[in-house]
């Protein structure tokens, strides 16, 4: 997963770029290996409400290195990536249809998809109501948006205690993005844009750290824009303390449909 922030000049998007590059898959390494409590990882728990027809057109949007396409071959999905790194892993592992481009234009017409998919990706963006007129834009007539976000719930208090060690070592008070989408007022924006909500549910998946590779995968995931390698270097010791148990990771999926005038 990857998406810019807004142009080549924004800090953001340099980052965002030279992390994906570096990284290419990192999310989707560390989501892949996470399960809830009945052994689903995140993209077939996205996946789940969306329907099995092989007529569906679908837009993964910040694709990254193709987790959904290669969950969900029954659908004809499109992938859209700015990184470069990112979709040449995709390329090799699908062989979906990949573009490079850019979530707030986005290089399709009107009305050209049955559902767009973001995963992991719209607390990136800024602004954020141009990415979403965006998807509303291409989207048909009561198409469907299915959002993949992080969360703050649930977690158990021994995972809060270890992510308040994690954000210490990185020097951070929260998780780093440009926005705080996935945190609140995303219904609003939503329906202003024209969707209409039609769930929003939250579950925790368990990421093991088997080894000292885990934990360091799992730390090297987080966005951690300006800290030197001593932040990464104390976190990664953090996470390794806790090798040979897993850390919880809360997400939220929303489902919306858009709505016909």
């Amino acid at each position: 997963m990857t998406s810019p922030a807004s142009s080549a000049a924004n800090p953001w998007t340099s980052y965002l770029d030279r992390f994906h590059e570096h990284r290419p898959g990192i999310t989707e390494d560390v989501l892949s290996e996470a399960c809830d409590v009945d052994g689903t990882n995140p993209y077939a728990w996205l996946l789940a409400v969306v329907p099995c027809n092989p007529g569906v057109v679908a837009l993964d949007l910040a694709c990254g290195s193709g987790p959904l396409q290669i969950a969900d071959s029954h659908l004809r999905w499109v992938g859209v990536d700015r990184s470069p790194g990112e979709l040449a892993r995709a390329g090799s592992a699908t062989p979906r249809m990949l573009v490079r481009g850019d979530g707030q234009r986005q290089p399709f017409r009107d009305a050209t998809f049955d559902l767009v998919a973001c995963s992991m990706a719209l607390m990136l963006f800024n602004p954020v109501d141009a990415v979403v007129a965006e998807i509303h834009r291409v989207l048909r007539d009561d198409g469907t948006l299915v959002l993949l976000l992080p969360g703050s719930l649930p977690l158990s208090t021994r995972d809060r205690v270890r992510y308040v060690r994690l954000l210490a070592a990185l020097r951070e008070l929260r998780p780093a993005y440009p926005n705080s989408v996935h945190l609140g007022r995303l219904h609003a924006r939503l329906e202003r844009a024209g969707f209409a909500v039609v769930s929003d549910e939250r579950r925790c998946f368990r990421y093991p750290l088997r080894d000292e590779q885990h934990a360091q995968r799992f730390v090297e995931s987080i966005y951690a824009p300006g800290h030197p390698p001593s932040h990464i270097e104390a976190a990664v010791r953090a996470a390794t303390s806790w090798v040979g148990s897993s850390i919880g990771i809360p997400l939220r999926r929303v489902v919306c449909r858009k709505q016909v005038p």
